[in-house]
């Protein structure tokens, strides 16, 4: 039997987890379209982060005794058309599309891990340092993006 408390940190991280689904989703459908290698590792490895991140919040879901989600709704469907048409536009549009995106995710983060009981705060403050390494990294790629041009 599902115990009632649970249920708020089960929604919780399922909402977390969607953020997950779009970024994985958004990398594996843009780092093809880079003519730019350093680009296209860098989205790949963030990929790959996010896989990971996605597998951990599915795997707490389980132990709450809830049911991962395993789509990201219209939401995603329109954040995955946007970083198309931005790939298309060049690594500095999806660089700084890309970078917006990890950005609102490591506030959706600080934003509800208040609400998450204590191993899954943990579980998200391991998450948010890996995505705060991506911001840096973003980052430092947009600041030489700028200064070639």
């Amino acid at each position: 039997m599902l115990v009632v408390s649970n249920q708020h940190h089960i929604d919780t991280l399922n909402e977390l987890l969607k953020g997950e689904l779009m970024a994985m989703s958004i990398y594996k459908e843009t780092d093809a379209m880079q003519g730019d290698e350093q680009v296209m590792s860098m989205l790949q490895k963030f990929s790959e982060d996010h896989k990971e991140h996605a597998r951990l919040l599915a795997d707490r879901i389980r132990e709450l005794g809830g049911t991962p989600v395993t789509s990201t709704g219209m939401a995603g469907a329109m954040a995955s058309i946007a970083s198309k048409i931005n790939a298309l536009r060049g690594p500095s549009h999806l660089l700084q599309q890309v970078y917006d995106g990890e950005d609102k995710g490591v506030h959706a983060y600080e934003d509800r891990i208040d609400e998450l009981d204590p191993e899954s705060q943990d579980l998200v403050n391991t998450i948010m340092s890996t995505d705060h390494d991506h911001l840096k990294l973003f980052k430092e790629r947009m600041e030489s993006e700028k200064s070639e041009h």
